[in-house]
C-alpha cells in the first residue's frame, strides 16, 4: 500500500488494535507496527481493549468479542481522521479458511459467499493475494515482520483449518485449493446478490402496513408465492431491519419461521428465536418482533374488573390503553357497518344499555350473542370465527352487564344492544392505545 500510495494518490494512516490477550508479546507487536509506521512517515493510531471482559459480559466467544472491539476502534479512527475507507489485510488464505469454517459449522449461500471485497466503508485490497505471495514480497524487499504466536494454538478451529486441513487439501486433492475456493466464493457471491435483489422485491410486496413500533407484519399468502430461498431471505431482512439479527441466528432458525408459514397446522402458532425474538402466525398474517414485550406488559398490568358508571374514559382492564364511551348524535356520526377491527368503533343502543357495567377480560365457558346471530354461543368459538389470535383473546376488554357480554371491544357488539332505526343517539365505544387526550390508535391489530 505504501509503495503504491504515490502512484494511486493514496493518503495512508495506520491503525493498530491491541487486544490485550497475549501480554507483553502483544505490546511488543504494537510497538513494531508503530516503529514501522514512523519509519514510513505514516500517522499511527493505537487502541487497547478488554476482549475477555467483553466476552464474559456479552456471552460471546473470544474471536467475536475481539472483532467487535477492533471494528469499533477502526470506526472511531476513521471518523476522527476523516478517512474515506478502512482497509483491512484479509488475504486469499483468510477467505479460504473462513469459507471452510462456515461450511463445517453449517451455512447457506449468504455464508458461503465468503468475505466481501467491499462492505460499506470497509475495503479488502489484499483479498486476491495469497499468504505465500506476501511472504515472497517481504523477502524480496528485505522487510521484517512479526508472527502472532496465537495463530499456532490448535484450540481454535480456524487455526486447525489453517495448519491441518488446507495443507492436506493442497497436498492430496488440489494444489490450487486456495484459489479454487476463492473463485467459488466469487461465483456464489454473484448468485447471492441476484437472490437478494429478488428477495427485496418480495419483501416489499409481502410487507403489511402499518405495524406497531418494533414489529413487522407480512401477508402469509404473498410469502407463500415464493420459493424457500426467497422466503428465508424475507425473514432475515425483517430481523435485520428490526435490529434482531445477531450472531446466534442461524439458517435453522429461519427455517423455523418458514415452518410456521408453510407447514404449521396451527393458524395462530409462534416460534421463538435466539435473542428474545418471536415470530407469530395470526391466521393469514406473520409478525416478527422482540418476544414478550407486548404480552408481558399487558399481563403484568391486569387490573381486574373495572366498574363503568357511564360515558367517559376508562382504563382497559388488562394492560395499556383506555376505553372511551361517548354519547353521540347518529346524524353527525354515520354508523360504520361491515368488517370490524380494533381500530373500528362500536355502536350501542343507549335505550337498552343500563349503567353501571363492568370492563373485564373473558372467563372460561362464557357465552356471547354476536350481532346478527340467531342466538348466543361460546365466546371462544366466536373469537376463533373472527380470527382473533390466541394470544389476544385473553386480553380483549369486554363490556358486561352481570354475566351478559354487551360488547367485545374492537370486535363486535351483542345483538340485544344493536341500534334500531328509531334511535337518534348512540353510545360510541373505542379501545385506544393512549389516554383520551391523544389521537387514538388500535392497541393490537389483527
Amino acid at each position: 500500500m505504501y509503495l503504491l500510495s504515490s502512484q494511486w494518490d493514496l493518503g495512508l494512516r495506520v491503525a493498530h488494535f491491541e487486544h490485550g490477550l497475549r501480554g507483553q508479546e502483544s505490546l511488543n507487536d504494537a510497538r513494531f507496527v508503530e516503529h514501522l509506521s514512523r519509519d514510513l512517515g505514516l500517522g499511527f493510531y493505537i487502541g487497547h481493549g478488554d476482549v475477555r471482559g467483553l466476552a464474559r459480559k456479552k456471552g460471546m466467544g473470544i474471536e467475536e468479542a475481539a472483532r467487535v472491539l477492533r471494528y469499533e476502534f477502526l470506526e472511531r479512527v476513521q471518523a476522527n481522521t476523516g478517512s474515506t475507507y478502512i482497509a483491512t489485510a484479509h488475504t486469499a488464505d483468510d477467505q479460504a479458511e473462513e469459507i471452510l469454517l462456515r461450511l463445517i459449522r453449517g451455512a447457506g449461500l449468504s455464508g458461503l459467499k465468503g468475505i466481501p471485497w467491499v462492505r460499506n466503508n470497509i475495503v479488502r485490497p489484499m483479498l486476491g493475494i495469497t499468504r505465500q505471495q506476501i511472504l515472497e514480497h517481504l523477502a524480496a524487499n528485505n522487510i521484517s515482520y512479526v508472527t502472532d504466536r496465537s495463530n499456532t494454538e490448535r484450540r481454535y478451529m480456524r487455526n486447525r483449518i489453517r495448519i491441518d486441513l488446507l495443507p492436506l487439501l493442497a497436498r492430496d486433492f488440489n494444489p490450487a485449493v486456495v484459489r479454487t475456493i476463492n473463485r467459488t466464493a466469487e461465483l456464489l457471491a454473484e448468485d447471492h446478490q441476484l437472490l437478494e435483489n429478488m428477495a427485496e422485491m418480495a419483501y416489499n410486496r409481502s410487507l403489511l402496513s402499518p405495524a406497531r413500533e418494533g414489529e413487522l407484519g407480512f401477508s402469509v399468502e404473498r410469502i407463500k408465492d415464493y420459493l424457500r430461498p426467497i422466503r428465508c431471505r424475507i425473514y432475515r431482512m425483517a430481523l435485520m431491519k428490526l435490529g434482531l439479527f445477531n450472531g446466534k441466528v442461524r439458517a435453522d432458525h429461519l427455517l423455523g419461521i418458514d415452518r410456521l408459514v408453510i407447514g404449521s397446522k396451527d393458524p395462530c402458532g409462534s416460534y421463538r428465536l435466539p435473542g428474545d425474538t418471536l415470530a407469530s402466525r395470526r391466521y393469514k398474517e406473520l409478525f416478527i418482533s422482540r418476544a414478550g414485550e407486548e404480552r408481558e406488559s399487558l399481563e403484568l398490568n391486569n387490573r381486574g374488573p373495572i366498574e363503568v358508571s357511564g360515558p367517559g374514559c376508562w382504563p382497559a382492564p388488562c394492560g395499556r390503553g383506555h376505553v372511551e364511551i361517548s354519547l353521540v348524535d347518529i346524524r353527525d356520526n354515520p354508523v360504520i357497518q361491515g368488517k370490524r377491527g380494533l381500530s373500528m368503533p362500536l355502536w350501542l343502543n343507549p335505550d337498552v344499555v343500563r349503567f353501571p357495567m363492568d370492563l373485564r377480560t373473558r372467563r372460561p365457558g362464557e357465552k356471547f350473542w354476536p350481532l346478527g346471530a340467531p342466538a348466543a354461543f361460546k365466546l371462544k368459538k366466536f373469537l376463533i370465527s373472527r380470527k382473533v389470535p390466541r394470544g389476544v383473546r385473553d386480553l380483549l376488554p369486554l363490556l358486561t352487564n352481570g354475566r351478559e357480554v354487551v360488547a367485545v371491544l374492537g370486535v363486535e357488539i351483542g345483538h340485544p344492544y344493536r341500534l334500531l332505526r328509531s334511535n337518534r343517539k348512540a353510545l360510541l365505544l373505542k379501545w385506544m392505545d393512549c389516554n383520551c387526550s391523544h389521537s387514538p390508535r388500535p392497541v393490537i391489530a389483527f
